[in-house]
């Protein structure tokens, strides 16, 4: 385990003092109570004016567009964890995944298939897929840009202004995909105050590594630039004996450039941004492998050795076994995670006087290469039965958003309309000696090939090969076009109302390609529906490289907002809002689609600050009733084991939330949150 010199305060007193590098296997995750404690109660010496300061910041009242308009975080009524940028620092919260220390329930990973991807989850609702026929459930924003896939949003927190985790549905401003909440991410801009620089370094044990660094010039009256870069470096803890690098490794960057004009009426902001990650991930277990004798099948798959049949041999990998994952591993092949994401935002604000427009465009690519699906192993002396799985994926992304919001004595209101285009190309490879393929279908979807010498059909052994290895791709584009507009009453000084609706529409074609290296249509794949041939009893063709399906959804998503300001310091509120995620396509060979998701959301809650202001305590009850809840389940398609996204007709989830904050002293300061959740499925019948 790697360890570095890690305070896990949630407040740090001396917020100059040097930040530790962040390690993601020395954090303390709970789910239920993250309790934090000014350095002081560690015996740390700190002068006094440093930690009143520190204590200070801790009941800073950050400002939000939660709802699409600047409000103080304590007077929104949504459940809502707002960090400034001085927190993010006196917290020591480095990157993304550090926001569940302090968010209830809420949590964040790396992707296990893809690491430079994240895996967000809020209130038990989240997805792991990141494939283009399926989108996350948690909607991940950057200066007001949908993030449509995982890859490239492990971000760290250098030069941000602060961050918003909304929970519960945010479709109404927010759009598809909110149906338990949102992260929202936003970057200091340029400023024309003064030049600002700013250097951060950070070290540890295991190669870790990481720096900061951002510059701010104004260029005249009207304009100014800003640049910011960091990176992580970290070795990995599992050698190649074969080439002498480490697996497990982090190697990342994020450069951002913007340049601002900010005008008696008219703010826009350019900005271009990268982020790229040349990573050697944890490779999959090698658990699947057969005997010399090639009519006996063990391990997980089952598999007869080809190289026992055919006596051919590949000297790629000697030392894996049935049961155990490998340290050392021996492979020359490409096994890394590769990602380079680039992105191009304007924004645009213009100000009418009773009116303000704004206006957001952004076109984002994303290029991405995982080699460490795993393998197959056949034995017999240095046998290689399948390579590395090789996937490839290439996104481009399009949104453009536009709203008009005004707001008078007693009346705030926004309306507006966005739309959204997406396409996405992915590839999945396996190469099987290259010219011969054999693998049982019962090992796993990708593995799918009921032919070749030695290989299987229903069981049977086959005695011919029929084709060599085989490579799927998908090709999916999506689309989505929304219309949007909430208004705020304030009824009287006590009470204001929210009433809201978003109109969405959702087209999805998704074209599933497979085929032999060779670039021939594979004959053993056919789309749904279509006729096909029967060679012999059990051997059906029908010579098909492509397959196409679309499907469209449209939903109205309203959200109605009661709120109580019983007093200067204490706030209550209720709401009802409904949640809708699109309906997509499974990737397996019949590409069956599943319907959209919708959650009924009941909330009730209340803010307040106590105590003269030394306490805060913010508490949500919250009740969704699901219907169609996507689901991901294990089962078997065509005699082949598969993961599978499907509906659940109907299905409950309650809980609490319960975030506080109290200053014991002048130098001390206690914060705690508390999340709990129960779920039920009412109706669930797996097809």
């Amino acid at each position: 385990m790697r360890s570095v010199d890690h305070i896990s305060a949630g407040v740090r007193p001396d917020a100059s003092a040097e930040q530790p590098i962040h390690s993601s296997n020395s954090r303390v995750k709970t789910s239920l109570l993250w309790v934090a404690v000014a350095a002081a109660s560690l015996g740390i010496s700190v002068p006094t004016s440093a930690q009143s300061d520190a204590a200070d910041r801790i009941f800073e009242e950050v400002v939000v567009t939660a709802r699409q308009r600047e409000e103080k975080a304590q007077t929104v009524p949504i459940p809502i964890t707002a960090l400034s940028s001085e927190q993010l620092v006196t917290r020591n919260l480095m990157e993304i995944r550090d926001l569940e220390k302090l968010s209830p329930n809420t949590s964040i990973d790396y992707s296990s298939v893809n690491g430079n991807a994240i895996q967000v989850f809020i209130r038990g609702i989240g997805q792991t897929n990141w494939s283009g026929t399926q989108d996350p459930k948690i909607g991940m924003y950057v200066d007001g840009v949908y993030l449509s896939r995982p890859q490239g949003a492990l971000v760290d927190f250098n030069d941000v202004e602060r961050v918003e985790v909304l929970r519960g549905p945010q479709g109404t401003l927010f759009g598809r995909n909110t149906t338990a909440g949102l992260i929202h991410i936003i970057n200091n801009r340029p400023s024309t105050d003064g030049f600002e620089s700013d250097i951060t370094l950070g070290a540890g044990n295991d190669g870790q590594s990481n720096y900061g660094l951002v510059v701010n010039a104004p260029l005249g009256e009207n304009w100014a630039a800003r640049l910011s870069l960091s990176g992580q470096q970290a070795d990995g803890v599992i050698t190649n004996s074969v080439t002498g690098k480490d697996r497990g490794n982090e190697d990342s960057t994020n450069t951002r450039f913007a340049l601002r004009y900010q005008g008696e009426k008219l703010d826009a902001l350019l900005t271009y941004s990268n982020f790229e990650a040349d990573e050697r991930g944890p490779l999959g277990s090698c658990e699947w492998y057969a005997t010399d004798d090639p009519f006996v099948a063990l391990g997980r798959g089952g598999l007869l050795s080809l190289a026992t049949i055919f006596g051919t041999f590949n000297s790629h990998r000697t030392n894996c076994e049935a049961t155990t994952r490998d340290v050392s591993i021996d492979t020359t092949n490409d096994e890394n995670i590769r990602a380079d994401v680039d992105n191009v935002v304007l924004n645009l604000s213009y100000d009418f006087g009773p009116m303000t427009f704004d206006s957001i465009t952004s076109k984002r690519d994303i290029e991405h290469f995982n080699g460490t699906w795993g393998w197959v192993m056949g034995n017999g002396p240095g046998s290689n039965m399948l390579e590395i799985l090789n996937n490839y994926g290439d996104t481009e992304a399009m949104s453009q958003e536009i709203r008009l919001s005004g707001v008078s004595d007693s009346v705030e209101w926004v309306v507006g309309a966005y739309w959204f285009e997406e396409e996405t190309y992915e590839s999945l490879d396996v190469p099987l000696f290259r010219d011969v393929m054999a693998p049982d279908p019962a090992v796993w979807p990708f593995f799918y090939a009921p032919d070749g010498a030695g290989g299987t059909l229903g069981g049977a052994a086959l005695g011919a090969q029929l084709y060599g290895s085989r490579s799927q791709a998908y090709d999916v584009i999506n689309e989505n076009q929304a219309f949007f507009a909430e208004v705020t009453f304030s009824l009287n000084e006590q009470w204001d109302l929210t009433v809201g609706a978003r109109r969405t529409s959702d087209d999805r074609d998704f074209t599933r390609i497979q085929s032999l290296f060779n670039g021939q249509p594979d004959p053993f794949y056919f789309c749904p529906g279509m006729p096909s041939v029967e060679l012999a009893p059990g051997v059906v063709v029908a010579g098909s490289d492509r397959c196409r399906q679309t499907v469209s959804y449209s939903k109205t998503t309203p959200r109605i907002i009661a709120s109580y300001q019983a007093s200067d310091d204490v706030m209550f509120y209720g709401s009802y809002s409904l949640g809708y995620s699109s309906g997509g396509f499974n990737q397996d060979t019949r590409m069956r689609p599943y319907l959209p998701e919708t959650a009924d959301n009941y909330e009730f809650g209340m803010k307040s600050d106590l105590l003269d202001g030394r306490m805060r305590f913010n508490a949500t009850v919250f009740h969704n009733e699901y219907k169609n809840q996507q689901l991901t389940v294990g089962r078997l398609v065509d005699g082949q084991p598969t993961a599978d996204l499907i509906n659940a007709q109907q299905a409950t989830l309650s809980g609490v939330e319960i975030e506080t904050m109290a200053r014991l002293t002048d130098s001390l300061t206690f914060s705690a949150t508390m999340g709990y959740i129960r779920g039920d499925y009412d109706e669930f019948t797996v097809i």
